[in-house]
Formats: structure tokens, C-alpha cells, sequence
């Protein structure tokens, strides 16, 4: 839907040139609320306030406009993932792979419920209370703003009429002055008309001083009156605008929460269809559907032919089905499966060219990996950056350290300690997981990936940070050595100049 651009009618940058001029206005005052900011000469300062007023309305309003239309879009993709996620998907299948595709219809379910849920916190923690806000605004300007606009225009016209009876009282001045000068220099019926005229301006004048009086009398009355009110709808204003402030902060907060968190959960979605495809082998499955539906490996012979015999006179007996073993060797032309998310991404850096031990086990799913490694070859995974130790794995044979200062590892060239053998409690077969991409942003602290910690660990130094099993945690760089840089998404443990942790004490997210 195409937004034409329009011109706001609470734009400030019309008196932009007020505050731009080098002249100070507050005259070396120090104080800025709203009460001690808004006179000098003119009006500005009170069309400045206003239109600022106005424009903080129609802010409010377009936010509470954007929640409903987020919701909107929330509502109608969690419909279309419900909808989907009844789809008829592999009913005829059986196994891993029927529990790989009822698991991505039951994640995708989850899902659609997770967005109907992020809908329905849009419409009750940030649309309900938006419109509250905004009719705080509406009221305000209805009643506070509107009764001091209603006595800023009689004090405009009181300033109106002030000026215009000087002006005629100033006409009436200089007239006098001019017939005075000329009857010094004119005779005859000259004079007499000049003096004429000097007689009726004399008169006037004396009209003209009164209503100026007056005017000027009732403008001095007036504006103690309009000090009191201005400086009282300053301060409201000052009020409203910092709760503003504040609740529009409060407000996008929550709304970054609930989708950081949404983010979260369709991340786990994602990892239980990862965790139940990591249990998915084709030839298992293949086995399971020979086993369950197969007929058995009896060739029968087809019959042979046995004559009638018209002396016997019997009829012939069938003869009893001959059978034989299948015992034929499989020839598959099978093409193997190419895995772009394996090496293709994560090669080794500086461009070294990746072994061919290495290049065949990151070609394989993650299931088969770990069998896809001879005994006597050594896989070396530090190079790979994001390329994670599996559990337990089993401890290198480590050279005799030397003694280091523990405040040496404190400055920020930290020196790099052996990583730490973390120690398995879990029955299931390790995974290793597939490498994150190979971008470096050691220097930016840019997020790189995301990983999920395996075991608990303790920190050791300073610089370290504690986790438990299940924390996930933002990688901004990976080191050869091992020792990553990062920090929990748990903003409550988390701990200002901690940023270190073990690379093999987790797996990627």
C-alpha cells in the first residue's frame, strides 16, 4: 500500500532559526524546563510549544496505528501456519522420516501459535496502552491547551489593538510637529489653513492618547493573568512530554522483547526438527520398510508344462512350485548428496585449501559424520572456524604447561590457556554440528552466529563468564586458540568485562 508524503502541519522547522541564531537566548541561564524556556520577544515560544504538543499527538497516534497493523500481519501469518500445518504430509510413510515430517507439522503448529501469541501481546501490552497515552494527549489539548490558546488570542488581540492606537497616536504626533513647523515659515491663508489643520489634530490626538492609554492600561492588566496560565500549561506540558518520552521507550523495549523472544522460540522449533533429522538415516529407514511390508526373498520358478495324457486317463497333477534364493548384489547409481551449509561455507581461512578427510565429513549430514571417520585419521576442527568439538571428546595429549601469571590473563592480551575437557553425563551419540559462515567481525563486535552450551562451565579469570547447560550465547569471534568471545542473551547474568568461554563447551544454535 503506497503512502503519499504530506506536508505536517506540526513541523518545527519553520522556527529552526530561532534556536540556530548565536546570540544566547537563555542569557546564560541554566535552567532548560519548559517554564524558563518558552518567552523572549514575539510568540514563537508559544507557537513552538504547541506545535510540538500537536506533533507528540499525531506521533502517538501513528505508533498505535503501527501496533494495529503488526498485529494484523501477526494474525493473518500465524492463520496461513495453522492452515499449513494441517496439510496431509506423509501419511504413507513410516520410521524417522514419518516422525521428521510429524515433527516439522507439530513445530509448525507451535509456530502459528507463537505468532497468534506475539498478535495478541501487540494488541494488550503495546496497542491497548498506546491508545491510552493517546487519549491522555487528546484530553490534555481539548482542556488544558485549548482554554490557553483561547487566552494567547485575546492577548493577541489586546497587543493588536495596542498597536494600531499607537500608530495613530504616533500619526497624530508627527503631524502636529510638521503644522507646527510650517506655521513658522507661511503667511496669509497659508497659515491660516495650516493652523486649521493643527487645531483638528490637536483634537484628535487627545482621543487617540486615551484609547492608547486604555489599550495599554488593560495589556498590562491582562498579563500576570497569561504569565500564571502560560507558566502553569508549560509545566503540564513538561509533565506529559516526559511520560511520553518514557512510555514510548518503555514501549518499543517490550515490543523488541517479544520479538527477540518469538525469535527464540521459532530458533527452538528449528532445533527439534534439526534434532529429530539427526536421527533420520536412509538406510535404516529402508531396513524398517523391508522389515515391516516386505514378501521375502523366495524366487518362485514359473510352472512348467505337463501334458495330457489320454491313455491314463487321469487328469495331471500340478507339479510342486520350485523356489530359490535372491541372493543379487545391488548396483546403485545412486549420485551422493551434496550439503551446501557443510564446507562449502565454513572452508578453512587465509585460502588453504580443505583436506580431503575434512571435505568428506563435512559433506555429510550430521548424523553420519562421526562414522564417517577412519581410525587412524586424526579430524583437526579448530581450524574450521564454528567448527565444534563433539561431546566428550577425548583429551590431547597436552604439553607441559607453563606456569603463567593469572594477572597476565586478565589485561586484554589475554594469553591462551588449553581448553578445558568438559565431562559427558549423556548416553545419547554426539553430534557434531554443522559450521557457522566463515565471517570474521573481530574487530566491529558484530554478532556472528549463535551457540548453545552442552555442559555447565565455571569461570576460572575475570574475563570469563559462568553459563549453564542450555544457555545460549552470541559469538562476536572465534579465535584459533579456541577461546571465544561472546556474551549470554540472559541479560540478567550478564556480566560487564566477562566475555570469554570454551568453544568446546557448546554447539551451534
Amino acid at each position: 500500500m503506497a503512502v503519499r508524503a504530506q506536508a505536517s502541519t506540526t513541523s518545527l522547522s519553520q522556527y529552526a532559526s530561532v534556536s540556530a541564531t548565536a546570540t544566547d537566548p537563555f542569557y546564560g541561564g541554566v535552567s532548560r524546563d519548559f517554564c524558563n524556556s518558552f518567552w523572549g520577544p514575539g510568540d514563537d515560544g508559544v507557537n513552538i510549544l504547541f506545535s510540538r504538543m500537536r506533533g507528540a499527538t499525531k506521533t502517538t497516534d501513528d505508533l498505535r496505528h503501527f501496533w494495529s497493523e503488526r498485529a494484523v500481519i501477526e494474525e493473518q501469518y500465524a492463520k496461513s501456519l495453522a492452515t499449513l500445518s494441517k496439510l496431509h504430509l506423509g501419511g504413507e510413510e513410516i520410521g524417522d522420516l514419518r516422525q521428521s515430517l510429524d515433527t516439522l507439522r507439530l513445530e509448525t503448529e507451535n509456530q502459528a501459535a507463537s505468532h497468534s501469541q506475539l498478535a495478541s501481546a501487540i494488541r494488550t501490552n503495546l496497542e491497548s496502552p498506546t491508545s491510552l497515552m493517546h487519549a491522555k494527549q487528546v484530553n490534555h489539548r481539548r482542556n488544558v491547551q485549548a482554554a490557553v490558546e483561547k487566552k494567547f488570542k485575546a492577548k493577541q488581540t489586546q497587543e493588536s489593538y495596542v498597536a494600531k492606537a499607537k500608530e495613530k497616536y504616533d500619526a497624530d504626533c508627527q503631524r502636529i510637529q510638521s503644522y507646527t513647523h510650517q506655521c513658522a515659515s507661511l503667511q496669509g491663508k497659508e497659515l491660516e489653513r495650516v493652523q486649521m489643520k493643527l487645531r483638528r489634530t490637536q483634537q484628535t490626538i487627545q482621543a487617540n492618547e486615551m484609547d492608547f492609554e486604555k489599550f495599554t492600561q488593560d495589556l498590562l492588566d491582562m498579563m500576570p493573568g497569561w504569565e500564571a496560565d502560560w507558566k502553569d500549561f508549560c509545566d503540564t506540558c513538561q509533565d506529559l512530554e516526559e511520560d511520553r518520552l518514557e512510555f514510548m521507550k518503555d514501549t518499543l523495549w517490550s515490543y523488541a522483547n517479544e520479538v527477540s523472544t518469538l525469535c527464540v522460540n521459532d530458533d527452538l522449533s528449528c532445533e527439534r526438527i534439526r534434532t529429530v533429522l539427526d536421527q533420520l538415516e536412509a538406510e535404516r529407514d529402508v531396513e524398517n520398510f523391508v522389515i515391516k511390508y516386505g514378501t521375502g526373498n523366495l524366487i518362485s520358478n514359473p510352472a512348467s508344462f505337463v501334458p495330457y495324457n489320454p491313455h491314463d486317463g487321469t487328469t495331471p497333477q500340478e507339479p510342486r512350485p520350485i523356489t530359490r534364493a535372491a541372493t543379487f548384489k545391488r548396483i546403485s547409481r545412486r549420485v551422493a548428496p551434496h550439503y551446501p551449509n557443510s564446507i562449502d561455507n565454513s572452508g578453512p581461512q587465509n585460502g588453504a585449501e580443505p583436506s580431503s578427510l575434512e571435505s568428506n565429513i563435512w559433506a555429510q549430514p550430521p548424523s553420519d559424520r562421526l562414522h564417517g571417520i577412519d581410525n587412524n585419521d586424526t579430524l583437526h576442527l579448530n581450524g574450521l572456524p564454528g567448527a565444534l568439538p563433539s561431546i566428550d571428546p577425548p583429551p590431547p595429549p597436552q604439553p607441559t604447561p607453563t606456569p603463567v601469571d593469572i594477572n597476565l590473563l586478565r589485561n586484554n592480551n589475554r594469553i591462551s590457556a588449553p581448553l578445558p575437557v568438559p565431562t559427558n553425563h549423556s548416553s545419547e551419540q554426539p553430534r557434531i554440528p554443522t559450521p557457522p559462515p566463515t565471517t570474521h567481525t573481530d574487530e566491529t563486535g558484530g554478532i556472528l552466529f549463535y551457540v548453545k552450551a552442552l555442559y555447565d562451565y565455571t569461570a576460572t579469570i575475570d574475563e570469563e563468564f559462568d553459563f549453564q547447560t542450555g544457555d545460549v550465547i552470541a559469538v562476536t569471534a572465534t579465535p584459533d586458540d579456541g577461546w571465544w568471545s561472546g556474551e549470554l542473551l540472559d541479560e540478567a547474568r550478564r556480566e560487564e568485562g566477562r566475555h570469554i568461554f570454551p568453544s568446546n563447551f557448546v554447539c551451534l544454535f
